[in-house]
C-alpha cells in the first residue's frame, strides 16, 4: 500500500494567484486586451507579475496604480512591442480552409445524389471569395467586435446571410458556369481534407495551450489538479471536431433532401 502523503498540485498560471483572484475584473480586462494584440502568454504573465509586485509594495489597487486595464495594456504593448504569437494566424487559416472545404464539399452532395456535376458561376465564385476574406479577417475584427459589438457585430452577422442569398439567387439567373467539378470526388475528397486540417489544428491548439499559457514569474501556488486539465482537453478537442461533425450533418441533410 502506498503510504506517501498526498502532494497538492501546484500551478504557475496567473489565474491561481490570490492577487489575480482578488482583482479578477481588472486582470481579466488586462489579459484580454493583450491577447487581442497577440502578445505571448508568458509575456502577459510577466506584466501581471509587475502589477502584483507594485501593488504588494504600495498597497494600491491595480486601478489606483495603473488606471484603466485596457489603456494600460495598450500602452505597455506599444512601448514594449513584444514578439507576436504566430499560432493565431495559423489557427485562423486552418479554420477558414476547413469552413470553405465544408461549404464546397457539402454543396456537391446534392448534385451527386442527382447524378449531376457541381458547377459555379461568376457570382457564386465571388461570394465564396468574399466569405473566405471575412473568415481570414476575423483576427483583425475581433478587437473592434468586442469593443463595439453592435456597431461591428450587426453588419458582420448580416453579411454572411447576404452572401448566401446572393449565391443562391444567382443560380436562378441562368448565368454560364465558369467552373464544373465532379461532385462525388469533390464531396469525398474535401471531407478527407477537412479531417487532415482538423488533425493539424488539434496539434496546433494542443501545442499553444502548453507553450502559450499566461504564467506568473512568482512561485507556483496550489490548484485543483483535475479541473484545469479537463478544461484544456475540451478546449482542444471541441474546436477540432466542430467542422468534421458539421460536414457530416450537412452532407446527410443535403443527400436526404436532394
Amino acid at each position: 500500500m502506498n503510504t506517501t502523503p498526498h502532494t497538492e498540485a501546484r500551478s504557475r498560471e496567473v489565474w491561481q494567484r490570490p492577487f489575480v483572484k482578488a482583482h479578477q475584473k481588472w486582470c481579466d480586462d488586462f489579459v484580454i486586451e493583450l491577447r487581442l494584440r497577440d502578445v505571448p502568454g508568458p509575456v502577459i504573465g510577466e506584466h501581471l507579475g509587475e502589477v502584483e509586485a507594485h501593488c504588494g509594495e504600495t498597497g494600491e489597487t491595480p486601478t489606483e496604480a495603473f488606471g484603466d486595464p485596457t489603456d494600460y495594456a495598450r500602452q505597455i504593448d506599444e512601448d514594449g512591442s513584444p514578439e507576436r504569437v504566430s499560432g493565431t494566424w495559423k489557427i485562423t487559416i486552418l479554420s477558414a480552409a476547413q469552413v470553405l472545404a465544408m461549404l464546397v464539399g457539402t454543396a456537391a452532395v446534392t448534385p451527386w445524389a442527382r447524378g449531376e456535376q457541381l458547377s459555379y458561376n461568376a457570382v457564386q465564385l465571388a461570394c465564396l471569395g468574399l466569405f473566405l476574406l471575412v473568415l481570414l479577417s476575423l483576427p483583425q475584427l475581433l478587437s473592434p467586435l468586442i469593443r463595439h459589438p453592435w456597431a461591428v457585430g450587426v453588419p458582420l452577422s448580416a453579411l454572411v446571410p447576404l452572401v448566401a442569398v446572393g449565391a443562391a439567387a444567382s443560380d436562378r439567373l441562368g448565368l454560364p458556369a465558369l467552373l464544373t467539378l465532379p461532385a462525388p470526388v469533390l464531396s469525398v475528397g474535401l471531407f478527407v481534407v477537412v479531417l487532415v486540417l482538423a488533425f493539424v489544428e488539434h496539434r496546433e491548439l494542443a501545442r499553444d495551450l502548453d507553450d502559450d499559457l499566461v504564467t506568473s514569474p512568482f512561485a507556483a501556488v496550489a490548484q485543483a489538479p483535475q479541473a484545469g486539465g479537463k478544461r484544456r482537453w475540451m478546449a482542444v478537442l471541441v474546436p477540432s471536431c466542430l467542422i468534421p461533425v458539421g460536414y457530416l450533418v450537412l452532407a446527410a441533410f443535403s443527400w436526404i433532401y436532394a
